[in-house]
């Protein structure tokens, strides 16, 4: 995978904070998971400033750990950088955001940075000539000299609103953090080096991420919105584990108050048991797989950190929604680099496949390291740098990377999945078809408007899909949101009744849900009635949707009774697949390579249309990006019946 695919992957991870708020229906539990520790456990246990040593530092520590081909691809990677100036971000840069919605501009320059800079701090680390460090000089003053170290759309979280940067009011979103955290590691890793060039350095250093960081969480974390919920029975979202394992790193690694070190830490516990307290039992993540290394391995980062920085004495890997969480990344698989697309998550992942190894052996499941050492394997492109913008995520992935090269790379069989809390369900015959559905809500994280939605593979291959999300930009969290076509119901496999989509909303949701799974099938029943506006005039709209593994077929299956009939009644299925649709009753989808896919419907209900999708603006560069640029189609089923109830009965298998 390419690094622009990496980059508009991990865009898709940066937020605006409504759209988290916005009505998730996961209750809280108080598990307080953490917080069993006490602070003076903590402090029992912490190793101090001068004995944490979690990463080698010389060039001959790093022998010792990473392949001699690893550490020669690092150290050119840094070479890449040498002598090349750090780039400015004028005033101008900065206002993009409010006049005109664009944050790309400012977002290649700010995160270009931080990439040269931790290249060739890895580089110097590894090689140890002092090659890189009057570069590694003018990174890090480039970044103290910088007046807000996130980006343009969040300033929302200050005062004077969009804009530019208030000086006056140092504030903390994921890439503040993140910048705290390449500084933490540039300390720690050539910190001797940068005091032989001037002492001040390492001082101004500590100062930077002492203002903008440490002491805005330590003296009043409260009006951060990620790290504490609002109401006491809102979860929070992925923000809350990515600033806090950032600012715990910074705060272990450059803090010398060992009292401040411990009570912080804690602190930082505390906000971590706000996330772990909103995951559902199943440990599911409703903003989809991609949000799986951009949260939930967030907070595996943190408990890394924890259980590392305490020589195992903090440790909470075995409590079940903690393993749940650990495997859900497994279970979303579906072959290849295909992963279920829920919410706003790519189809496609370059899966972690070190960190998934890892993961998988802080857990204990086997499986799971298995599955991390096949993604190593199979479909990881070994670039280290863009898995995520996490840089301790790098260090401690190489510290396993002999390990996990030698490691059983057998793929896990493939398994059902019930997500409960979710309410997605996955499953495959073991002659070919995947079938994934979910019922749920439209106020879920990083929602799309899609109860009922369903998707389908054969063979390996897409045939029914979920699009995926745009590339973000200013609109993507407005409340034109939903104007977007890849996000409203329109445009997932799902009916238009009576004219009207499904709203966004909590309230807007599935009801009656019930999952069936054995060794013949897999079937998910639902009530959507619900997920329509009363306007829709819909009295009851019961969706049913399974997999027989024996027959080898799909089945869609809509009970409806309407209070009216008046508007258009129709049905969408999405694909990539070019389609034969000349004979009635029939929908042939084409997969080269393999065999055919036909969809079969009562040709006296219904005529079928098709149009192509645009994918050629800007926000919908990432769509196309999403499918490798094949064409997208919208396949619509409009019906041309009167009553005002019935059943709609869609069959699906192979050729």
């Amino acid at each position: 995978m390419s690094t622009m695919h990496f980059r508009y992957l991990w865009l898709s991870l940066i937020v605006v904070i409504f759209l988290h708020a916005a009505g998730r229906s996961q209750e809280v539990v108080e598990r307080n998971l953490l917080q069993h520790f006490s602070r003076e456990q903590v402090a029992a246990s912490l190793l101090t400033h001068d004995q944490w040593l979690p990463f080698p530092r010389t060039a001959a520590e790093w022998r010792e750990q990473a392949p001699d081909s690893v550490r020669q691809r690092i150290i050119a990677s840094g070479e890449k950088y040498l002598h090349k100036p750090f780039a400015p971000l004028p005033a101008s840069l900065y206002l993009e955001f409010k006049r005109n919605g664009n944050r790309t501009n400012y977002e290649d320059v700010s995160f270009g940075k931080r990439a040269q800079l931790f290249s060739l701090v890895l580089a110097e680390s590894m090689e140890g000539k002092g090659r890189f460090t009057d570069d590694i000089l003018n990174g890090v003053w480039s970044f103290c000299e910088e007046s807000f170290w996130g980006v343009p759309a969040h300033y929302f979280l200050q005062r004077s609103g969009l804009g530019l940067p208030d000086v006056e009011q140092p504030t903390v979103d994921i890439f503040a953090s993140e910048t705290a955290e390449i500084l933490a590691l540039t300390d720690y890793l050539v910190g001797q080096e940068l005091d032989s060039l001037s002492p001040l350095l390492r001082r101004r250093l500590y100062y930077e991420v002492n203002r903008r960081i440490l002491i805005p969480l330590e003296k009043n974390s409260i009006p951060y919105s990620f790290l504490g919920p609002s109401r006491p029975d809102a979860p929070v979202n992925n923000w809350d584990p990515w600033v806090v394992s950032n600012w715990m790193i910074s705060l272990l690694l450059l803090e010398k108050n060992e009292s401040r070190r411990v009570r912080e830490l804690h602190h930082g516990m505390v906000l971590l048991d706000n996330y772990i307290n909103g995951l559902g039992d199943d440990g599911a993540v409703d903003e989809g797989p991609s949000y799986w290394s951009g949260g939930a391995a967030r907070l595996f980062d943190a408990l890394k950190m924890l259980e590392n920085a305490s020589s195992g004495k903090i440790d909470i890997y075995q409590e079940p929604v903690i393993q749940r969480l650990g495997t859900y990344i497994e279970n979303m698989h579906i072959t290849g680099n295909y992963f279920i697309n829920v919410a706003d998550a790519s189809p496609t992942i370059g899966a972690d496949g070190l960190l998934i190894y890892r993961v998988g052996e802080a857990i204990k499941d086997t499986g799971l390291r298995n599955f991390g050492a096949w993604a190593y394997h199979h479909i990881d492109d070994h670039n280290f740098y863009n898995k995520d913008f996490s840089k301790p995520r790098v260090l401690w992935n190489l510290l396993v990377l002999k390990d996990c090269q030698a490691a059983d790379a057998a793929l896990p069989p493939q398994r059902d999945v019930w997500f409960k809390n979710l309410q997605l369900m996955a499953g495959a015959s073991t002659k070919g078809l995947f079938l994934a559905s979910h019922a749920g809500n439209n106020g879920e994280s990083h929602n799309h408007n899609d109860v009922g939605d369903f998707m389908v593979y054969a063979d390996g291959q897409p045939v029914i899909i979920d699009v995926g999300f745009g590339t973000y930009n200013a609109r993507t969290f407005s409340k034109d949101r939903y104007d977007l076509w890849y996000l409203n119901s329109a445009h997932h496999n799902v009916p238009l009744i009576n004219g009207y989509q499904q709203p966004a909303g909590a309230a807007f949701g599935a009801h009656d849900v019930f999952y069936t799974g054995n060794d013949k099938k897999i079937a998910l029943q639902m009530d959507i009635t619900r997920a329509y506006p009363a306007e829709a005039g819909v009295k009851k709209w019961d969706r049913t949707v399974q997999l027989d593994k024996i027959r080898n077929e799909v089945t869609v299956t809509d009970d409806y009774v309407l209070d009216k009939r008046e508007g258009k009644l129709s049905q969408t299925f999405m694909t990539v697949c070019p389609t034969d649709f000349q004979k009635a009753g029939q929908i042939i989808f084409s997969i080269p390579g393999h065999r055919s896919v036909l969809l079969e419907y009562d040709p006296k209900a219904w005529t079928v249309r098709q149009e192509q999708m645009s994918t050629s603006e800007p926000d919908e560069r990432r769509v196309a990006d999403n499918w490798g640029h094949r064409p997208i189609w919208r396949l619509l089923l409009e019906n041309k019946t009167t009553g005002k109830k019935g059943q709609f009965h869609y069959t699906i298998r192979q050729l």
